[in-house]
């Protein structure tokens, strides 16, 4: 279908919408207006994390990339579900200032990517490998309404919203390739074509002190969030009957304030977060089931469109998820018996001959699951987290085939091919970068896994 046709037909439904919407905001249901502006609220608290306030200094700056130096950890925590398989850097851009030039390195066949993401976590383009090969090139990175001269010639990716986040993910094989990536890190250039001046993030909206943690000010923080990131980055025009029909209840952008609301309102706020919160987290979705328990992402990862709930799902589970064309994974929490996989056990995963159907590589990650319902890695004594087809002394069977190990306990014959795992519940999550059609279209099925005891 046209662009243009799903647009209208999207508006067709938004005002249906709205008149639906006549209720008194005293009855107007919070949930919608949650849904929709979650993500917006985690990419505000990560670039606020980096970027500062504008009146606390950081050693972070608009326009410049920030390196991280060394492979995913368990002591990292800043992002969901990270992967430990590649370098990542990132660099927060303001689009409302200019256009900004991107330098892209030679990586000579390496495997990289750059996300250009927008801050409702959609991936506006995905600058790499697979879409431009890896030969040094430079791609210009403008805002929405940008009508300003371009250079002839250059390579033009046009922004949904003026705050964008850039994030780099290259490939590193062991920690003696550090050193060489760590090169091609540093080639990554931002180049700003008008210097202006930098813009803190909170522009209107004063934020609650963090040392005050009633649901009245984490409410307060919630919306004051939500709406300076409205107010800097407009959604699509057919969207907006969505905003002005939740006005009422204090989700609309710059027009919004806080202390603007009914006590009524503000205090159903405060009452019903922490229910929405909670209720994100219990049923959040990983995608379409698949035989033996897995979970695979919807074909709108990454670029979600009007699936409000399924992009906060990811913001929570997997903020900054790669579309599937670039990075299939496919989740999983049970066994082939439909039992909850727990370090208490004993499994194993084989792969079939030829592994997995890629064109770039593979990696099965551990992840162990917060009370908040965020995934991160957990210690071990091998400080291994992954295991891929580029671990080292991974043992294959004459046809391609790969048989893993799953455990807390490491088995006594294949210690190469084991993954570990914590001692209580755990998921695992198998990446495959430039996937296969097979893989995209469902034809490849990941194997259940097999407990052994």
């Amino acid at each position: 279908m046209p662009r243009f046709a799903i647009a209208s037909f999207a508006a067709l439904l938004l005002s249906v919408y709205t008149q639906a919407q006549a209720a008194p905001p005293a009855e107007m249901p919070l949930k919608p207006a949650f849904d929709y502006a979650f993500p917006l609220q985690e990419m505000a608290k990560l670039r606020l994390a980096r970027l500062g306030d504008g009146q606390t200094p950081t050693e972070f700056r608009l326009n410049q990339w920030i390196h991280m130096r060394a492979l995913l950890g368990p002591a990292d925590r800043r992002v969901t579900a990270p992967n430990n398989d590649t370098l990542y850097s990132l660099a927060w851009l303001d689009l409302a200032n200019g256009p900004v030039r991107l330098s892209l390195p030679d990586t000579k066949g390496r495997y990289y990517s750059v996300a250009v993401l927008d801050m409702y976590t959609n991936n506006v383009a995905v600058l790499g490998r697979r879409t431009g090969g890896t030969r040094a090139r430079e791609v210009l990175l403008v805002g929405p309404r940008w009508q300003g001269p371009l250079p002839e010639g250059q390579q033009v990716v046009q922004s949904t919203t003026n705050d964008v986040l850039l994030l780099s993910r290259m490939l590193v094989d062991g920690p003696a390739d550090l050193p060489a990536v760590h090169a091609l890190q540093d080639q990554l250039k931002l180049t700003p074509l008008a210097q202006a001046p930098a813009q803190p993030l909170w522009i209107s909206a004063p934020l609650v002190p963090a040392s005050d943690t009633s649901p009245m000010a984490a409410a307060r923080r919630y919306l004051e969030m939500v709406n300076e990131m409205l107010a800097r980055n407009p959604p699509p025009a057919y969207e907006q009957a969505k905003l002005d029909a939740w006005a009422a209840i204090g989700v609309c952008g710059a027009r919004c304030r806080w202390n603007q609301l009914s006590p009524e309102i503000q205090q159903r706020w405060a009452t019903e977060l922490p229910g929405l919160l909670a209720e994100l987290k219990r049923n959040a979705s990983l995608g379409k089931p698949q035989p033996g328990g897995w979970t695979k992402p919807l074909d709108t990862l990454g670029d979600f469109g009007t699936d409000y709930r399924y992009r906060a799902d990811v913001a929570l589970t997997g903020l900054l998820a790669l579309i599937p064309p670039e990075d299939s994974n496919a989740t999983v929490k049970v066994d082939g018996r439909g039992e909850p996989l727990s370090g208490q056990h004993r499994y194993r995963l084989s792969l079939p001959a030829g592994g997995m159907p890629v064109d770039g590589f593979w990696s099965l990650s551990m992840y162990q699951e917060e009370p908040d319902g965020r995934l991160f890695f957990t210690d071990n004594p091998l400080k291994r987290y992954t295991l891929g087809d580029r671990t080292p002394g991974l043992k294959r069977g004459a046809d391609g085939s790969v048989v893993i190990e799953v455990g807390n306990s490491q088995p006594t014959d294949a210690a190469a091919n084991w993954l570990p795992a914590p001692t209580g519940p755990f998921m695992l999550v198998m990446r495959a970068y430039q996937p296969r059609a097979e893989v995209l279209d469902g034809r490849f099925q990941m194997p259940a896994v097999q407990r052994l005891d």
